[in-house]
C-alpha cells in the first residue's frame, strides 16, 4: 500500500514539473538565497539544516553565523582533512560527495541509465563527434545535504566549456526514472578535459532551484545570460591545467555530475555500486 502511494505521489510530482515554471521558481530561489540580512539568512540556514539534517563538523565554517547568506551555506567549503589523502596513482577519483545513480559502459555512443533510459552521448554533451564510444560513464547524484563543490577527478587540461540551456526538472531518483532523457533535457554545463592518456568530460546537470553553476576560474556559467554557450581553448597556452583533487566549480544546490571516460586500459574500483554513497577523493576507476 505504502509503495503504491509513494509511486502515485511521485507521478503527481512529475506532472507538476511539466506545468510549473521551473526557471521562474529557480530565479526566486537565486535571489532569496543571496539575502544577507543577518536575521533572515540565519533563519533560512537553520530551516535548511533542520529539513536536511545537516552536520557541520566536516566543514570549515562550523556555525550558522559564519555564513553571509543561504547561498554561501549551500556552497560551504569542506574541510578536506575529513576525506582520503590523494595518492600518486593514476586512479580517477570521485569529484563530489553523492550517491551513485548509475554507471556502466558506453556502446554505440549510448549508455543505459536506470535500466531503461537510453542516453545519446552526442545529445548529452551537444557534440556530434566524440571519443567516448566503448568508454565508460558514472552518474553521481548530489543530495541537498551534500557538499556542492566539485573537484578534479584526475590530472588534465580543460579544452572546452559548453553551456547547454534546458529545463530544470528535479534530478531525484523518482524523476530520473520517470522522465525520459531527463539529463539531456535539463540545463547543464559540459567541461571537456584531456591528458596524454585519455579524454574525460564532466557534465554538471542543473535542476530545479539549481539555476546557477559557477566555475572556480571562470565565474558564473549558467544561467545563460551570464556567458556565451561555448568557450573553446585551441592553444595549449590558453588551456587551464588542473591537478587531481583541485576544486573546479560548484552548484548552488544539490544536483548531478556525470563523468564520461574515453576507452583506455581501466576498470571499476570495488566500491562502485548503484545507490551506494561515495565521497570526494574515493577511487572510481583503476587506470593501468
Amino acid at each position: 500500500m505504502k509503495k503504491n502511494l509513494k509511486k502515485l505521489v511521485n507521478q503527481f510530482k512529475i506532472i507538476l514539473f511539466h506545468i510549473t515554471p521551473l526557471h521562474f521558481i529557480s530565479n526566486i530561489t537565486y535571489k532569496a538565497s543571496r539575502i544577507e540580512d543577518k536575521a533572515i539568512k540565519n533563519l533560512l540556514i537553520k530551516i535548511y539544516i533542520s529539513i536536511f539534517n545537516i552536520e557541520l563538523d566536516e566543514y570549515k565554517i562550523k556555525n550558522v553565523e559564519g555564513y553571509k547568506s543561504l547561498n554561501d551555506f549551500f556552497t560551504r567549503e569542506l574541510d578536506l582533512s575529513f576525506r582520503k589523502n590523494i595518492d600518486q596513482s593514476k586512479n580517477i577519483i570521485s569529484p563530489c560527495d553523492g550517491t551513485i545513480a548509475g554507471y556502466g559502459d558506453i556502446n554505440n555512443n549510448t549508455f543505459i541509465h536506470a535500466k531503461k533510459h537510453k542516453y545519446s552521448v552526442n545529445e548529452l554533451i551537444h557534440e556530434k563527434g566524440n571519443d567516448y564510444n566503448n568508454g565508460k560513464f558514472i552518474n553521481i547524484y548530489l543530495e541537498p545535504k551534500d557538499c556542492h563543490r566539485i573537484y578534479m577527478p584526475c590530472d588534465a587540461s580543460l579544452v572546452k566549456v559548453t553551456h547547454i540551456p534546458g529545463s530544470l526538472y528535479s534530478v531525484a531518483t523518482y524523476a530520473t526514472e520517470g522522465i525520459k532523457k531527463l539529463y539531456s533535457r535539463n540545463e547543464r554545463v559540459v567541461l571537456s578535459f584531456q591528458n596524454d592518456q585519455y579524454k574525460m568530460t564532466l557534465v554538471m546537470v542543473g535542476a530545479v532551484n539549481v539555476g546557477c553553476v559557477t566555475l572556480s576560474d571562470y565565474g558564473i556559467i549558467a544561467p545563460a545570460k551570464y556567458r556565451n554557450s561555448i568557450t573553446e581553448f585551441h592553444n595549449k597556452e590558453d588551456m587551464k591545467h588542473y591537478s587531481k583533487g583541485q576544486e573546479i566549480g560548484m552548484f548552488n544546490l544539490g544536483s548531478t555530475v556525470i563523468i564520461l571516460l574515453s576507452k583506455i586500459n581501466n576498470d571499476w574500483t570495488e566500491n562502485i555500486n548503484t545507490k551506494e554513497k561515495i565521497l570526494i577523493r574515493d577511487n572510481i576507476f583503476k587506470v593501468y
